[in-house]
């Protein structure tokens, strides 16, 4: 339904039991699900059905499969993904760990997702390379840009140090268009500048965009209205791929002719709605001067962490906040950077916890922060920081 509906890749997501790598009882629901004819699984328990049972499911499908989990751990996923067929593969050790894992140490999920490039860059060749995909959105709750984004450049390195040849960075959709076309530009100038830096220039790379990943609005006209939003703005940013949501994304899952109608709708938007020259300003290009800025005193501040290999190093820029992730549950996310929205709804950076942001910058944020408070008054109470993350809904 997806394919005829004019999706350029196919996702299979994973259901939650096997995601946390409990695939006794992935197995057992599974069994339930089909002595009662109904579904007790969340998605697809890809570990149990097995690769030769998924390679039939996709034999006449001339898509890419993309695999869509959250695991941790996803070495024994990953193994029986690449079995199947399937040739791309999102998530990282730092994207599918600090948004989604409390207690699941961040230093073995970064080690086991080094395994998982390995494997994919060894099944890779020049003409058919295994794509690796980062999930940029992390908690989808008030990231700024910098922080996404140097995780993004992490997240690339790490995974062209173990030999990967196609590496996509991402990044949601921020709430504000002005932040959303600056941050995709400097996310490909870096990504492509520290691959070439650390001589990783054969490294290709792509640019996702995922469509808003926060509280979405209950009402499927309202909804309707931020995809098609959101499909413009990807428009706008030139991306190499889009990430779809649905109507009914506040009301649960969707069912398969929601989910396709939501493609059909993003493509009527590409198609009708083409944007051939950039999109520039004054004010995105402020933005992209001072996100670019702060994204690199963050990465050359991990660049300078001392570790045997660059995973440790990673590892100790979360243990010492060098990378903070806003609304993170991770027990090694230090939780002490403070982010609010100005008056155009741009993330800002209002409290950098240990986050190396250059007094320069910050006095920037804060006084774009300040427009905001002239309009709304300057305490930053609970009703609006619930306002800020809610904004679409």
């Amino acid at each position: 339904m997806l394919d005829s509906a004019g999706a350029d890749f196919i996702p299979l997501t994973i259901d939650s039991y096997t995601r946390q790598n409990q695939y006794d009882i992935a197995a057992e629901l599974l069994e339930r699900s089909e002595e009662k004819q109904s579904s007790f699984l969340n998605g697809y328990p890809l570990v149990v059905h097995g690769w030769e049972l998924t390679r039939e499911l996709y034999r006449d499908l001339n898509k890419p499969v993309s695999l869509r989990h959250g695991t941790p751990d996803a070495r024994l996923l990953v193994e029986v993904a690449l079995a199947s067929g399937i040739a791309e593969i999102e998530g990282g050790g730092l994207c599918y760990c600090i948004p989604y894992s409390e207690g699941f140490p961040l230093d073995r999920c970064l080690l086991y997702w080094q395994y998982v490039d390995r494997i994919c860059a060894v099944h890779s060749t020049d003409e058919a390379p295994i794509h690796r995909e980062s999930f940029g959105p992390l908690t989808a709750t008030m990231v700024p840009p910098a922080i996404a984004l140097a995780v993004q450049v992490v997240e690339a390195l790490l995974a062209a140090e173990q030999g990967v040849l196609s590496f996509a960075a991402s990044f949601g959709q921020t709430g504000s268009t002005i932040q959303d076309i600056a941050t995709a530009r400097v996310l490909r100038t870096l990504i492509r500048r520290y691959l070439d830096r650390f001589d990783f220039g054969h490294v290709r790379s792509y640019l996702v965009f995922h469509q808003w990943m926060g509280q979405f609005p209950t009402e499927r006209s309202k909804a309707a209205a931020l995809i098609a939003c959101a499909a413009q703005n990807a428009c706008v940013i030139g991306a190499d791929k889009i990430v779809v949501k649905t109507v009914d994304e506040a009301l649960g899952v969707p069912d398969p002719e929601v989910n396709a109608d939501a493609v059909e709708s993003v493509r009527y938007v590409f198609d009708r709605f083409r944007w051939v020259e950039p999109v520039t300003s004054t004010s995105i290009e402020a933005e992209i001067d001072l996100i670019e800025s702060e994204t690199v005193g963050i990465l050359e501040a991990i660049f300078d962490l001392p570790g045997d290999v660059f995973w440790e190093s990673v590892h100790r820029a979360f243990q010492t906040g060098l990378i903070d992730v806003p609304y993170s549950p991770h027990a090694d996310n230090a939780n002490r950077l403070v982010s609010m929205r100005d008056a155009n709804g741009s993330i800002r950076i209002k409290d950098p916890g240990h986050v190396p942001i250059s007094e320069g910058d910050l006095k920037r944020e804060h006084g774009l922060l300040a427009l905001r408070e002239d309009l709304d008054g300057a305490d930053p109470s609970f009703r609006r920081l619930l306002h800020d993350i809610g904004i679409m809904a």
